[in-house]
């Protein structure tokens, strides 16, 4: 009854904090998770925008595609959100079972608590393969301990069966079936007696081998990613250096000395499989954490090694079981570890807004910006140092291993409400920046699938948010093909013809409906304004092949310029001679700076633009060309605003009026 508590208070706790976890915020993998499960609801099988894609570890989207048989997106995203918080605080479970191998009850119970008091819970509010991963690792672990243990069919039959599970959860966890059967090998006097694992997993190898790449799918890209011996190192060991705050410090010296003790001096078969597995997934789990990250991440990677936190745990109290011996090595690591926590730079590895691959990372950013970083940097360093200097002075009986197993279970929690505080502040901050009003505003409107266009220099989280929230989103149109590399899936590239038509992917663009995104560019298209969600987001009804009439580069919505504003027009009528109109100017309190106007080819200004003064510029074109050439307008300055926000600018001067007047009878084009 106890352990069933334990889950329901853990449970109703975590599902509480998904409220304020406000939008999806991670991209491009939350989309790839809720869009499969959302495309799985509606009978689509496995396809994002439209186009089948295989995905290696499909069961997160597989558990939540019945929340999104539900019609209202918002409903779904919430019962998504507390699905997960019962799925991850489900950790209890197999948390309790993997150290009861080894520990009495009371352990045991301790050991489930750090699981789900841990950070790391915080990426169940998330639409990722966190949540679901988290107790099917500890299970899979479990599992193939007692494999190792206890050779059986019945048991080399589940151990098949969990690893399975577990790849098909994440791709990451290749790891435990790779070391199980390592361990199996290493001891050949017993490979009969763990025949079933050996050919089942044997069997599973060569399909993975047959199939090549394209096992993969859209992990495709870790194949070219190159081993970097020296960077791959140095990720690794700053992702360990993080591992004691997310285990609760308090047990991981005992941990660390009970690892070597049951490698070394087991005791049982149980005490020897544990310590080889834990040691053996450990550090293949570190080598994959460090070389994504000095491959592509540059960043400690945390979020690969969260499931190694009650490992610790167990390993701790395991030590505890076998009276605590090595009592010098026990102090010197407990010492040691305190002193070390001095000299990891925390301010320069977190991300003062919110630090996703990071829990703890995260929660020292929300303790920083509430005490600052010197005071947070000390707080952490004493901590560890405390917690070092406590469990060092203490001998590690079954009562004092109790108080350090609560102490770090409190200390879990406390960690977990900063973060959690820092989850829910950067969550709000990108449904402010980039979402529209409501989120799901585009279904809400009933007009039907939309594409997106995405202007130049507008942030792609504004298509992404959109995605994510509303069902009626068509597919993505990135201008001048500009794509961003972590999107990889069914996109467009949109483009403007010599004439003045709007193309997507090089023919022009067929009726129908589209989101704009002008956030930082600003068209003439011909179109039918349907609704507005916000500053940067307008649905609007096109023609076929809907002519542009000007397009400005580098101008925001509120008419403020980046300090390089390139406008580019496509006229009525045969003549492309006319004149470029152009009055800018800055408030009060800013400094003086020069401006130059400049037509391609052409007639240039330069002039000084005082504060609280506007100034007003022609430049003419003269005609020879088919469409008139670019004027583009420059400042020796401009203001960084917005610091520390989603959306920081560079701002240099308001734009009061852009025009280009042709010459004859032809209308005037302006903004």
């Amino acid at each position: 009854m106890g352990l069933v508590g334990l889950f329901a208070a853990a449970a109703a706790y975590h599902a509480v904090q998904s409220t304020l976890h406000v939008t999806p915020a991670v991209f491009t993998d939350e989309l790839l998770h809720s869009k499969l499960a959302q495309s799985l609801a509606a009978g689509d099988g496995f396809s994002i925008r439209g186009e089948g894609l295989w995905f290696p570890a499909p069961l997160t989207a597989v558990l939540q595609a019945p929340v999104w048989l539900l019609g209202d997106v918002q409903t779904a995203y919430a019962l998504a959100k507390v699905l997960n918080a019962l799925v991850m605080s489900a950790a209890v479970f197999p948390a309790y079972w993997l150290a009861r191998q080894l520990v009495r009850p009371s352990f045991a119970f301790l050991a489930a608590a750090a699981a789900v008091a841990a950070p790391a819970l915080v990426y169940h509010s998330y639409l990722l393969s966190e949540a679901l991963a988290y107790p099917v690792f500890l299970l899979a672990f479990a599992v193939l301990l007692r494999a190792l243990s206890h050779p059986s069919t019945r048991w080399g039959i589940a151990a098949v069966g969990v690893s399975l599970l577990a790849v098909g959860t994440r791709a990451q966890f290749v790891a435990l079936p790779i070391v199980f059967t390592l361990l199996l090998l290493a001891r050949p006097r017993e490979l009969r007696r763990h025949a079933v694992p050996l050919v089942g997993l044997g069997a599973l190898a060569v399909a993975a081998v047959v199939g090549g790449t394209a096992v993969l799918g859209t992990y495709e890209g870790v194949t070219v990613l190159e081993l970097q011996v020296g960077s791959t190192a140095r990720w690794a060991a700053a992702t360990a250096a993080l591992l004691p705050f997310a285990a609760g410090l308090f047990v991981v010296p005992g941990a660390l000395v009970g690892l070597g003790l049951l490698a070394a001096r087991p005791r049982t078969v149980v005490e020897r499989g544990f310590a080889f597995l834990a040691i053996g997934v450990g550090a293949v789990m570190f080598v994959q954490a460090g070389a994504i990250a000095a491959g592509d991440a540059q960043r400690p990677l945390e979020r690969y090694v969260i499931y190694l936190a009650p490992l610790l745990a167990t390993a701790f109290f395991a030590y505890v079981e076998r009276n605590a011996p090595w009592r010098r090595a026990y102090v010197g690591i407990a010492l040691g570890l305190g002193l070390v926590a001095w000299v990891i730079p925390f301010g320069s590895l977190a991300d003062f807004r919110f630090s996703f691959d990071s829990p703890v990372l995260a929660a020292y950013g929300t303790l920083a910006e509430w005490l600052g970083n010197a005071n947070a940097a000390t707080v952490f360093g004493a901590a560890a140092l405390g917690g070092g200097a406590a469990v060092a002075v203490r001998r590690l009986t079954a009562r004092a291993a109790r108080a350090f197993g609560a102490a770090a279970v409190v200390l879990l929690f406390g960690t977990g409400v900063a973060v959690y505080a820092g989850d829910h502040a950067m969550t709000e901050r990108a449904r402010a920046a980039w979402s529209g009003s409501p989120p799901d505003w585009l279904d809400e409107a009933q007009y039907g699938r939309a594409d997106f266009l995405t202007l130049p220099g507008g942030s792609p989280h504004f298509a992404w948010l959109t995605e994510a929230w509303n069902r009626d989103f068509g597919r993505p149109l990135w201008f001048d093909g500009k794509r961003p590399a972590i999107d990889p899936w069914a996109a467009g590239a949109a483009s403007i013809s010599d004439d003045g038509t709007l193309l997507v992917d090089g023919e022009p663009a067929r009726a129908g409906l589209l989101v704009v995104n002008d956030y930082a560019s600003q068209i003439g298209l011909e179109s039918q304004v349907l609704a507005r969600a916000r500053r940067g987001l307008v649905l609007v009804r096109v023609p076929d092949a809907p002519r542009v009439r000007w397009l400005a580069r580098g101008l925001f919505y509120d008419r403020w310029s980046s300090g390089d504003l390139r406008l580019r027009v496509w006229p009525d009528g045969p003549s492309t001679a006319g004149t470029y109109r152009v009055t800018v100017s800055i408030p009060y309190g800013v400094p003086a700076r020069e401006i130059a106007a400049e037509v391609e080819g052409g007639a240039r200004r330069v002039v000084r633009l005082e504060p609280g003064r506007s100034v007003a510029l022609a430049l003419p074109v003269g005609s020879g060309q088919a469409t008139p050439p670019p004027l583009r307008v420059t400042s020796d300055r401009a203001e960084f605003v917005g610091r520390g926000t989603a959306n920081p600018r560079l701002l240099a001067f308001r734009v009061d009026r852009l025009a280009f007047t042709p010459r004859g009878r032809a209308r005037s084009l302006s903004f």
